[in-house]
């Protein structure tokens, strides 16, 4: 029946009531041990030994002597402890009520006791029914047969009105007489009633072999086909009296698997009642024989794995996905936590609550939405080739010319560059000036890039700076290659070493590389960072700090979402150099930019009517603030081999890398120059 679909959910029938009428349970076994309900109990009973004899009152412990008992109880929730069988619902709770009636074939008139017989009391049907709903079961599961006319069919019938009215759940099994009509003139008719008007809260039980081939020796469900199951229930492992692993076969073990089948549906959808989960059940069944419903088969085979799954037409699944794909169509860039962070968000508004045909409610994720840009040590640019200062252009000389340092072609998400271009000139003695064409704006040497990793690509354009008496001033300006990103950069250095940098940042569709659909309205962004730097030289070693704070003002937005402030972001880096065999070797610590404050009022998606399309949404303040921070550590060295050729290579490890708590990236690179 595949039930190992509710298992694998953590669904095992625990907090459901199954009540097993029939001849009593293994009491001491352990199949049910802490799981038998303290009302489990047996009934009064009158009896009379002879015609003229008065009525006496016996009541037979709840021990099983018979064995059938213990065995339907087993089908329905024997314990799932990895020795031998396990029950459909293995954590339910068993409500045992013994009907087991007196054997009065040797009885005589005088007094002794009158020993248990081997079937059920019919009188004993409708206070087990009545005494089931009255202690909470839901699911009452009866494998018994045959006919009481009179008071006990009108208490019958009664009892079955309580199920109905408390909206519970019986289950019967057919007839093992062949071709024996199971609802005419039966216990099922009395219960029923010839109007049918209990059949809502009524399931019968078929069994099947191994092979879903029904065996000549069934009975018939007469007018209730249509709520007749199917189950394998020829030569399935059951345990007996004394709690032995026993095999049986018969109708009798259909019966309480659908009653441990509905128990796990219950246990999920405590709102659902009888009438509901057996609708769900019989259609949901896997139909065989001739198509629909007939009298070998019923509904078809009771089917756990599509009765679990929400039903509703397909049209209303790829409906409910394109509402979510609108919802939530966001890429997360590194800055707000990259995979993490679209996690997170994903948990909040990239999936809803959504009602199937039966008003069951279950969480639906969105295929398409919250995802994640690259964020890795490489993510936006591949390593930058720089010029070693052993091959940069004389810049002392006072002659004006157009120099050409040794730099190799650059690689910007996959799009080739063409060369950077340099002059170089100085207007008077001590004093430099350089201009650049083509060349990345915003990038630096070591493998970990510029703190603008992973927004976007590198912008490219063109550079100015002028250098005299320790003084130093600088002005980029260049736009990425997708044409998304602009930056712009004015630095100022001191002679003691302590500079500012001013970048101003416009992105278009995007804010620090995060972008959505149209929906959310995100026309861009603009960005002014402060960056302090310093270089001093001590004990040799030539540090280089800089510390960056930004604020950016993302622009646009929608009803579906916002920014209602602006995102705050910070960024460091620390380096050392000093000369190293014959090179120079650096050590640093860097940490790319990551949002630090960054809160949008987001219209959030909660619930969706999968039969009427009605959706039901929530406006949600969500914080976009990554919750790590990464850190890079980079080891470098580079050295001439010649007065035109050098050699450098690095390693950088970064962690909580892309700002995701535990994640780890690691990159190396090895750069022969040949001139």
């Amino acid at each position: 029946m595949k039930a190992t679909y509710a298992y694998d959910k953590g669904i095992t029938g625990k907090g459901v009531t199954i009540a097993i009428v029939d001849t009593g349970i293994d009491t001491n076994g352990t199949e049910f041990a802490g799981r038998i309900s303290p009302d489990s109990t047996s009934f009064d009973q009158k009896i009379a030994r002879c015609r003229t004899c008065p009525a006496e009152t016996v009541r037979y412990d709840l021990k099983d002597n018979n064995g059938h008992g213990s065995q339907t109880a087993a089908i329905a929730l024997a314990a799932r402890d990895g020795r031998g069988m396990q029950g459909v619902a293995p954590d339910a709770t068993l409500l045992a009520l013994k009907i087991a009636g007196p054997d009065m074939s040797n009885v005589t008139e005088t007094s002794g006791p009158v020993p248990e017989g081997g079937g059920p009391n019919a009188a004993l049907i409708a206070p087990a029914i009545t005494y089931a709903v009255g202690k909470g079961a839901f699911v009452i599961s009866i494998s018994l047969n045959g006919f009481a006319g009179g008071q006990i069919a009108v208490e019958q019938r009664a009892a079955m009105d309580l199920v109905r009215a408390q909206n519970r759940l019986l289950v019967q099994s057919v007839s093992n007489s062949v071709d024996e009509n199971s609802f005419s003139g039966q216990i099922t008719e009395s219960l029923i009633g010839s109007d049918l008007a209990n059949k809502n809260w009524f399931l019968f039980g078929i069994r099947v072999d191994k092979n879903l081939q029904p065996p000549s020796g069934n009975g018939t469900p007469g007018l209730l086909a249509d709520r007749m199951l199917a189950v394998v229930a020829a030569d399935v492992a059951a345990v007996g009296k004394d709690g032995e692993a026993v095999t049986v076969v018969g109708n009798s073990y259909a019966a309480p698997a659908i009653a441990g089948a509905a128990a796990l549906l219950k246990q999920y959808w405590p709102q659902l009642g009888g009438k509901e989960i057996s609708r769900i059940l019989l259609d949901t069944a896997t139909d065989l024989g001739a198509a629909g419903v007939d009298e070998k088969f019923g509904a078809g085979l009771l089917n756990v794995e599509k009765a679990m799954q929400a039903q509703a037409p397909a049209t209303s699944f790829a409906a409910a996905q394109a509402l979510l794909a609108r919802y939530s169509s966001l890429s997360m860039s590194a800055p707000f936590g990259g995979a993490a962070g679209s996690a997170a968000l994903g948990k909040k508004v990239a999936g809803m609550t959504v009602f199937d045909r039966y008003g069951r409610d279950f969480r639906m994720q969105g295929a398409s939405g919250i995802r994640a840009q690259s964020s890795g040590l490489l993510a936006g640019a591949m390593l930058m080739p720089v010029d070693p200062p052993w091959l940069t252009p004389n810049t002392t000389d006072a002659r004006f010319g157009f120099v050409s340092p040794a730099t190799t072609t650059g690689y910007w998400q996959g799009a080739r560059s063409n060369r950077p271009a340099f002059a170089s000139f100085s207007p008077a003695p001590g004093q430099t000036v350089t201009l650049g064409a083509n060349v990345a704006i915003g990038q630096s040497a070591a493998i970990a890039g510029s703190p603008l990793r992973g927004i976007g690509a590198t912008p490219v354009g063109i550079s100015s700076s002028w250098a005299s008496g320790g003084w130093s001033a600088s002005f980029a300006s260049g736009i990425s290659r997708d044409r998304r990103t602009g930056q712009r950069t004015i630095a100022v250095t001191t002679p003691l070493g302590i500079g500012m940098e001013l970048t101003d940042l416009a992105e278009h569709g995007r804010a620090l590389g995060m972008s959505g659909g149209p929906d959310l309205g995100l026309e861009g962004a603009a960005t002014t960072m402060a960056t302090l730097t310093m270089r001093r030289t001590i004990a040799g070693v030539a540090l280089s700090v800089r510390s960056t704070a930004a604020t950016t003002h993302v622009l646009g937005g929608s009803s579906m979402m916002r920014f209602d402030r602006s995102v705050l972001s910070t960024a460091f880096a620390v380096e050392g150099s000093r000369g190293l065999l014959g090179g120079m070797a650096t050590l640093g610590l860097s940490s790319p930019l990551r949002v630090e404050r960054a809160r949008a009022t987001m219209l959030v998606p909660v619930s969706y009517d999968l039969m009427s399309g009605a959706l039901t949404t929530r406006m949600a303040v969500v914080d976009l603030v990554p919750s790590a921070r990464e850190l890079d550590i980079e080891l470098g060295w580079s050295a001439a081999l010649s007065p035109m050729s050098s050699l450098r290579f690095g390693i950088a490890r970064a962690f909580d890398a892309g700002h995701v708590a535990g994640a780890t990236d690691t990159a190396g690179y090895v750069m022969l120059v040949l001139r």
